[in-house]
């Protein structure tokens, strides 16, 4: 008699949940159907759904290049990029156990960052032509991360207070690195300073389909990685020790944790530039809607970070046409009142 209620209360949970993502995934097909149409040259949604279908016939070849060339490869990389960085925000709140944590915390885009000024500053390189600088992205994204684990270990376990501190130190560090560089570039030619700061205020006005495809191979397996251990980091944001006496091994989601969103965030950031408060926004409000489950927040946010980005990058290349603005500074724009919200909230109630 006892288990009708229990097995009520799943079945709710697991039809609010299903509502939940149908209603994001319906958001997401308009959002992509209505912010295909925008831009400097409005093209009408029946041309847009032809041209994706092949039906091309009749349509000005410079329609058919605009959407198969320019638009289509740039929302589908917003869309993978703000997924990215969400789920990254997810398994970061999720491991600190604090709604204002983000990929920028453990310092990641700052070492990412550097990588990349490093690359157009003084020309360092790990890779040739167009990859030269996510390739130098992303590994120095990677190097953060083993930095930041190095420093935060203590005795061999991986205490979130001590990784906080490591994660903040050394995305100081970074972040004053790149401003030498800033300092060098300006002492050189115009471009280079330019280059530098339009890539560390994010933008996709580059993006094509080769940068699509990489950045969706390490999301998709970013994104089994920590869903995988979405049910363990349930249970060790409830604490530690009720953690392993549930059978799971703080130190070693913890570590997973860590790599599955550097992992998602180097591949991101390597081609964006640091696009900043996705990861703190997405996560949070969904937590709202939906609960703190981890199970549906992982999906939930990729959902939901791809929509947001999509909709952001659309507003940055519309807003001042011809001229556009790199998506960072609109994100920022969104996120920096959203973060004072939430320090005010978190004084006002545990957030826990």
């Amino acid at each position: 008699m006892e288990s009708k209620p229990i097995e009520r209360l799943h079945a709710d949970k697991r039809a609010k949940w299903t509502l939940a993502l149908l209603v994001l995934v319906a958001a997401l097909f308009i959002s992509f159907l209505i912010c295909i149409c925008l831009g400097t040259v409005y093209i009408p949604p029946g041309r847009v759904f032809d041209i994706l279908i092949g039906n091309t016939d009749g349509i000005p070849d410079y329609e058919v290049n605009i959407i198969q060339q320019v638009r289509l490869p740039r929302i589908l990389m917003a869309g993978v990029v703000g997924a990215c960085l969400s789920i990254a925000g997810v398994a970061l709140q999720g491991i600190f156990k604090n709604p204002m944590a983000s990929p920028s915390v453990i310092g990641i885009s700052q070492g990412a960052a550097f990588g990349a000024s490093l690359t157009i500053v003084l020309g360092f390189t790990l890779a040739e032509g167009d990859f030269a600088i996510p390739m130098a992205a992303f590994i120095f994204a990677m190097i953060t991360l083993f930095l930041v684990y190095m420093l935060g270990k203590v005795e061999g376990a991986l205490p979130t207070t001590t990784l906080l501190l490591a994660g903040i130190a050394v995305g100081a560090f970074f972040s004053a690195m790149v401003s030498l560089l800033q300092i060098l570039a300006a002492q050189g030619s115009t471009g280079t300073m330019e280059r530098v700061v339009f890539w560390l205020m994010g933008s996709l006005s580059f993006a094509n389909w080769t940068q699509f495809w990489i950045v969706l191979a390490f999301l998709i397996p970013g994104f089994i990685l920590l869903f995988a251990f979405s049910r363990d980091l349930n249970a060790m944001i409830v604490g530690e020790t009720h953690a392993s006496s549930l059978g799971v091994d703080p130190k070693t989601t913890t570590k997973i944790m860590l790599f599955g969103s550097a992992l998602v965030t180097g591949a991101a950031v390597a081609f964006t530039g640091v696009i900043a408060f996705v990861g703190l926004i997405v996560p949070h409000i969904m937590r709202m809607i939906i609960g703190p489950d981890n199970r549906i927040l992982f999906p939930a946010s990729v959902l939901a970070g791809a929509i947001f980005l999509i909709v952001t990058d659309t507003v940055a290349r519309t807003i001042m046409a011809p001229q556009e603005l790199p998506v960072g500074i609109i994100t920022a724009l969104m996120g920096a009142p959203f973060f004072l919200y939430l320090l005010r909230r978190k004084r006002e109630a545990t957030e826990w």
